[in-house]
Order: C-alpha cells, then sequence, then structure tokens
C-alpha cells in the first residue's frame, strides 16, 4: 500500500476526534476519581467483566479493553491490590488460562461508578447534539473501528 497524504477533510476530522475525545475521556476520568474512587481504566475493566457475565480470560479481556496483555495484567493486579475489586481464578481444567473474575465489592463499585458515568456523558451530549446526528457519528465511528481493527494487520505503507 503506498503512503498518502492527508486531506484536509481527514485532518479536520482527526483533530475534531481527538478534541471531543480527550475532553470526554478528562472529564469522565476526573469525575470517576473524585466521586467513585476509580480511574476511567479501572471502570471500563469492571465494566468488560461485568458485561461479562462477571468473568473473563485475562487475553480476551485486554482485547476487549484493547490493551496490551501486560497492560490489562496490570489493571488487573492493580483492582485486585485496591479494594478487591477483582481477583484472578484459574481453572482446574486448564491451569494455563487465568481468568479476572469480578467480586461483589466490584460490582458494587461499578454500581456506584454508573451514575457518574452517566452524568458524564449525558452533560457532555447534552443538548449539543440531537439524536439523529449522534446516531450519524456513531454509524461513522464503528465503520471506522470496523475497517482498521486493533491487530497488526494495520498497515498505513510505512
Amino acid at each position: 500500500m503506498a503512503t498518502q497524504q492527508m486531506s484536509t477533510e481527514q485532518l479536520d476530522a482527526w483533530r475534531a476526534l481527538y478534541r471531543a475525545d480527550t475532553l470526554l475521556f478528562t472529564h469522565l476520568d476526573n469525575t470517576l476519581r473524585s466521586i467513585a474512587k476509580m480511574t476511567y481504566f479501572e471502570h471500563e475493566v469492571l465494566r468488560a467483566l461485568d458485561e461479562a457475565g462477571g468473568k473473563l480470560r485475562m487475553a480476551p479481556l485486554a482485547e476487549k479493553l484493547m490493551i496490551s496483555r501486560s497492560g490489562g495484567t496490570r489493571l488487573v493486579t492493580k483492582l485486585e491490590d485496591k479494594d478487591g475489586w477483582v481477583v484472578r481464578t484459574t481453572s482446574p481444567a486448564d491451569r494455563r488460562a487465568t481468568w479476572a473474575e469480578l467480586t461483589p465489592a466490584g460490582r458494587e463499585a461499578l454500581k456506584t461508578a454508573q451514575p457518574v458515568v452517566d452524568a458524564v456523558v449525558a452533560t457532555f451530549f447534552a443538548d449539543h447534539v440531537p439524536g439523529e446526528e449522534l446516531r450519524r457519528a456513531s454509524r461513522i465511528l464503528d465503520r471506522l473501528a470496523d475497517a482498521n481493527p486493533n491487530d497488526d494487520g494495520f498497515d498505513c505503507g510505512l
């Protein structure tokens, strides 16, 4: 694939996406730290485990969070040590596999954090972007994410 130069429209879209994403992330992280005593990334681990029924193998958890396996391990270790929000378990059937499991304390922490996430996201979007535009933006961003998977197959020609 030949290296391409970015168009003005692509640059503008990238900068707008970056700015909005950074602002939303900063608001979420700061408010979660202040009220729920957790970082945005810690919340995402708890949410991912909850969505998976409370338990996930470490590798799929890292993949779901779009981080490295070592990054996932560090986050789970932090959540184990922090307040016992997560525990690591192994299966007698496959001792090589390590699972991260949400504890009752982790479920409570997630329950405490959810209204914070709801309030920050709702306030961020508020009346600034009507529903149809949000749906369109979601479709566009999903199309970009689907076309550029989080794996080693990304090739921009460099």
